[in-house]
């Protein structure tokens, strides 16, 4: 992150000496530039060019975020499943990415040994992170973690399966079960054919 602070600032500090250079070359021309007058507009380059440069950033940073948030976000197209509950909590309860990531694997059902190995760190790494995440979330323990996310699993499956059959005005398993009361039976539909 320091890396990446120190080429903005170079960035920026670059700009607003070219800009500050621009200006009194061709605007102020060699007669009326002392060093006050420099000094000045490459302070005043330099304060804007931070500032656009900040707001640019901020910008990029929340719509990376929307992004990823709209990726993990159970919606019409994508699939229900643990991740999406997780990314959709995580913001909420605090989580950093390391957090959210255990908190997913452990939501599939493994142990604190295969987290520390899928994730390359060690077993101790995995427990103090999971106590962060109960901490954070209000759970209790690993099964809590587990019902939880499951539970909200299938909140979101019953709320789509309502939403299609609000939208086709039907029940979507109408034609499967259940067998009583539909008007032909099997013996019926064999003699008809």
């Amino acid at each position: 992150m320091m890396k990446y602070a120190a080429s903005g600032f170079f960035l920026v500090f670059g700009v607003a000496a070219l800009k500050t250079a621009l200006v009194v070359s061709f605007v102020l021309g060699t007669a009326q530039t002392n060093v006050t007058t420099i000094i000045g507009l490459f302070a005043l380059f330099f304060a804007l060019t931070s500032g656009v440069a900040y707001l640019c950033m901020t910008q990029l940073k929340s719509l990376l975020e929307a992004q990823r948030k709209r990726r993990f976000a159970p919606g019409e197209a994508s699939p229900i499943a643990k991740e999406s509950v997780v990314a959709h909590y995580a913001p909420d309860w605090g989580l950093s990415q390391a957090e959210a990531d255990v908190a997913i694997f452990v939501a599939k059902g493994f142990s604190n040994s295969e987290v520390a190995e899928m994730r390359g760190c060690a077993i101790a790494t995995v427990k103090s992170q999971l106590g962060s995440i109960y901490q954070k979330s209000g759970l209790g323990s690993r099964y809590q973690l587990i019902s939880f996310v499951t539970d909200e699993v299938c909140e979101m499956a019953n709320d789509r399966e309502t939403d299609d059959m609000k939208r086709h005005g039907r029940v979507v398993t109408q034609n499967i079960l259940p067998l009583v009361g539909r008007k032909k039976s099997f013996k019926s539909e064999k003699l008809s054919a």
